[in-house]
């Protein structure tokens, strides 16, 4: 019987044993490493992020600008209850009443001129961007989907009239007729080149009746029920009747929310002024600002809390998500709002 042989402990046999059995230190390096990155990954998905600042409101509508002006004064603070007919914003009238001479200097113009179109074009240009602008955009979006159609109708053609070459190729006949695979695919791109050619002949048409339509519009200008006449006639109309008062009035009871003019601010026509909150309005909203950074984690129908200063938390759905030059505004509405709730400008919005 063999004998067994016992190692001293540190013999060149036993440290060879140990050896194989430790990792390589890199090894040991790298799988610390993803581990930490795993962690941080975690920690970034589960990451909430905060609004910077954010207003609870009611659902609310718009108070526009009817004419260019200056305003001179807001009367009606933000929070404050109106009645109906109570002036919120007071035009600078000195600015009003030289806008009224300068209408009124325009529609002499019109009328000594009417009878060439090219000298109305030359004194009017300013304005013809502003005259034109809805037909000028409907130009540019028809000739876009003519285009579109177009390079629709190209590519089917070019389909086509492949299958229609391999469908009468001889080596594509199967005792003597041609195969029934090539001859259906033929038929189902004949019959999506006809529908092409349909789409396309409609686009056309539309683009050209725009087109027709600018032409008689800019031809015409000099007539008195032209589109410039009337465009200037209700400037004229609207100027002169906030020169009688100065004033915009609450068109209803309500709660007066942000204001986007201050005193001395220049406002063009059709431009917003401020919100204003009906008062039998049910529907809740949260205009909330957040880095950009922060807002790219947010997406459209996600849900949010809303912590108002009550500490009451509420639900809440991002219903558009808007960039601005600095930082992103997140609009949100109230998920089953309570009956008790109150608006508010110092709320928080944190993403779940």
């Amino acid at each position: 019987m063999k004998k067994l042989k016992a190692l001293p402990g540190k013999s060149l046999e036993n440290m060879a044993i140990i050896k194989q059995k430790m990792p390589e230190k890199k090894h040991l390096i790298i799988g610390i490493c993803l581990c930490f990155l795993l962690a941080f990954l975690l920690f970034l998905l589960s990451q909430k992020v905060v609004s910077e600042k954010a207003e609870l409101t009611r659902q609310g509508e718009a108070i526009y600008s009817p004419v260019e002006g200056i305003i001179y004064e807001v009367l009606i603070p933000k929070g404050k209850t109106v009645r109906k007919g109570d002036a919120l914003i007071r035009f600078d009238p000195a600015y009003i009443r030289s806008k009224v001479s300068e209408i009124r200097g325009y529609l002499q113009l019109f009328k000594e001129n009417r009878h060439n179109s090219g000298t109305l074009k030359q004194i009017f240009k300013p304005l013809l961007n502003d005259v034109f602008a809805g037909i000028t955009q409907e130009v540019l979006s028809l000739s876009e989907t003519e285009k579109k159609k177009l390079a629709e109708l190209q590519q089917i053609t070019r389909e086509h009239t492949k299958a229609q070459v391999a469908m009468r190729s001889p080596s594509s006949f199967v005792d003597g007729k041609p195969d029934a695979a090539l001859v259906q695919k033929e038929q189902e791109l004949q019959k999506k080149y006809e529908e092409a050619e349909q789409a396309f002949h409609e686009a056309s048409t539309a683009r050209a009746l725009a087109d027709k339509k600018y032409r008689d519009l800019t031809n015409s200008l000099g007539e008195p029920n032209s589109i410039l006449y009337r465009y200037l006639e209700e400037e004229y109309n609207k100027t002169l009747a906030l020169q009688k008062n100065e004033y915009i009035y609450a068109p209803f009871n309500a709660v007066v929310g942000i204001t986007y003019v201050k005193a001395g601010s220049i406002v063009q026509r059709n431009e917003i002024l401020m919100d204003i909150h009906p008062e039998n309005a049910e529907e809740w909203w949260v205009l909330a600002e957040f880095s950009k950074n922060d807002a790219k984690k947010l997406k459209e129908r996600d849900i949010c809390t809303v912590l108002t200063e009550d500490g009451e938390k509420l639900e809440a759905r991002i219903f558009k998500i808007e960039e601005k030059q600095e930082k992103s505004l997140v609009k949100l509405y109230i998920i089953n709002p309570p009956e008790n709730l109150k608006a508010s400008e110092f709320v928080t919005v944190k993403s779940k």
